[in-house]
């Protein structure tokens, strides 16, 4: 897809575009007081829906309520341009993005751990302000030019009902996305965010995503069945630890409840694989109850007082509630191998209460930023699909079919499922960590190799040119070739035909072409047919070829 005009913005100078992405563009600019590189998202003119400008604007308020956190990128300022499209300036990261990184080389297992670490404080941050990504995939993580992560792209993001009337406009990023979104039967929740996290941390590690085949139709229809119903394949790697493998593959379970139940349940599980690897810790950074960014660390024991103190419970949305049964089951689940039963009556730590709310942070008006939502640069088109879900509004979700819906409205008293944890972790010292099932039965995990495919960089990519297309009549149909000056090893490509002497190239289902330049439109002898093609790059994709036809024999 072609990148727009840039707009013309008060005290930033247009440098250069970085990327563009189905409902924005974004712009690389130097900012004139003080004088520094941002990066501005632009919302495209055409289409533009009200339901758009109402998630650029959840966009804008959501990230400017989590900006103070390390991980999560930081905005500026948004606004509309003279032009009437809606923008927002944030930090600038330098290319590449952990898609792109993840495509280029193997990521150690213990920078891998790092990361996962950083990224789970960033989203249990967000999810204690009561928001759930949607979207966490390795193309919406950027590396600053210090090394760390920033968790980015906000645009489908929502606090519980907020943004429900508008998901049925918002694509699904299907490589990392569970099944019960797939098919509809959540809108996403806290356990959603996490198994998209996990299988962000198996593509850091593998350099595809979990369920592509290397060489195989990974299209978004052949990837949906796969996810439901396949196994999560091992790395395939020696130096990942078994108590790795076992935690990626019970993270993305098919069963939500066999998740861990959040994000920072699931960072305290790799910091105990951290330990049993004899890695420097990574510190968890999340907020605590007055909205400050903190360290949740359980090596200083807390003041009496701390210890004894009672909170009121307080509701988060997109939360599933435990019981304290659950939540001991949960904690013997994730915790080091040895450890003893957690006792129902050990005291929590407060400050580590999944329930925590970070107060009200000045959101960016509709009169600051007459904005929309937004769809950040996907891995291909391939890769995204809208999902219908009138039926899960109308009907629910119940225990027995899925998580909770993330409108809902949860009360967890607090610290109910640390003080399990947290008892595990003390006596469990530097033991490996045992994942057991819960029930579940083992899934046999299948080898995989390390076949690289093209997905997404993100932002952060420069626009390929147009290919050149022949058709040219073959066996079965019309052959299809392109070249172009402009391409580069690991592109890849998209395809679209029309059949018939009135078929609309442009109305016609679009066909992802993996390592190759050729492709057969299969048709019946005599039936013209019509095509397009254009380059996928890293998430960024040219313009569309020019339409060429022939007749297949």
């Amino acid at each position: 897809m072609s990148v727009g005009v840039p707009p013309e913005l008060p005290g930033l100078t247009y440098i250069q575009p970085l990327g563009s992405g189905g409902y924005a563009d974004v712009f690389l600019y130097q900012q004139e007081m003080p004088r520094m590189p941002v990066a501005v998202k632009v919302l495209k003119g055409d289409g533009l829906t009200d339901a758009l400008r109402r998630q650029f604007i959840e966009e804008a308020n959501t990230m400017a309520q989590l900006a103070d956190h390390p991980f999560i990128v930081q905005i500026f300022r948004a606004g509309t341009s003279e032009d009437g499209r809606p923008y927002l300036v944030m930090k600038y990261y330098p290319p590449p993005n952990l898609a792109a990184r993840a495509r280029a080389e193997r990521l150690s297992c213990d920078s891998v751990l790092t990361t996962g670490i950083q990224l789970a404080s960033a989203v249990e941050t967000a999810h204690r302000a009561g928001i759930i990504h949607r979207d966490i995939k390795p193309a919406n993580v950027l590396v600053s030019s210090y090394g760390a992560p920033g968790l980015t792209d906000f645009g489908i993001a929502g606090r519980g009902a907020a943004l429900e009337e508008d998901l049925d406009e918002i694509g699904v990023s299907v490589p990392w996305a569970p099944p019960e979104v797939l098919f509809g039967q959540s809108n996403g929740d806290v356990r959603a965010d996490v198994y998209s996290l996990a299988a962000t941390l198996w593509q850091l590690l593998v350099g595809r995503s979990p369920f592509e085949v290397p060489g195989g139709d990974n299209s978004a229809y052949d990837l949906m069945p796969r996810i439901r119903d396949s196994a999560v394949p091992a790395t395939g790697r020696a130096d990942v630890p078994a108590s790795l493998e076992r935690l990626l593959t019970q993270t993305m379970s098919k069963r939500p409840e066999a998740r861990p139940a959040s994000a920072i349940e699931f960072a305290r599980a790799l910091q105990a694989i951290e330990q049993e690897q004899r890695l420097p810790r990574t510190q968890i950074v999340v907020l605590d109850e007055q909205g400050h960014t903190t360290v949740a660390d359980r090596r200083s024991t807390p003041d009496r007082d701390d210890r004894t103190r009672i909170k009121a419970p307080q509701a988060v949305r997109g939360a599933q509630a435990l019981d304290p049964a659950t939540a001991r089951r949960s904690a013997a689940r994730w915790g080091p191998q040895g450890a003893g039963p957690a006792d129902p009556a050990a005291p929590s730590d407060p400050s580590d209460s999944v329930t925590d709310r970070r107060p009200a942070v000045p959101a960016v008006s509709a009169a600051e930023t007459t904005a929309g939502g937004v769809e950040q640069s996907d891995p291909a088109d391939a890769g995204t699909v809208q999902v219908h879900r009138e039926r899960v509004r109308a009907e629910g979700s119940s225990a027995a079919t899925g998580p909770a819906r993330a409108e809902s409205t949860i009360r967890i008293g607090p610290g109910t499922l640390v003080g399990a944890l947290l008892a595990l972790v003390l006596l469990g010292g530097a033991a490996a960590v045992a994942l057991t099932r819960s029930g579940e039965q083992a899934e046999p995990q299948q080898s995989s190799t390390s076949t690289i495919k093209q997905e997404s960089s993100g932002p952060i990519v420069a626009v390929p040119e147009p290919p050149s297309l022949a058709a040219a009549p073959g066996e079965g149909g019309v052959v299809l070739t392109w070249t172009s000056d402009d391409l580069q090893r690991t592109d890849r490509f998209t395809v679209r035909a029309a059949q018939g002497e009135d078929g609309d190239v442009e109305a016609a289902d679009a066909v992802s072409v993996q390592d190759a330049r050729r492709h057969l439109v299969k048709a019946k002898a005599g039936t013209k047919v019509c095509a397009q093609v254009r380059v996928d790059r890293a998430g960024v994709s040219s313009t569309w070829s020019e339409v060429q036809c022939d007749v297949a024999t």
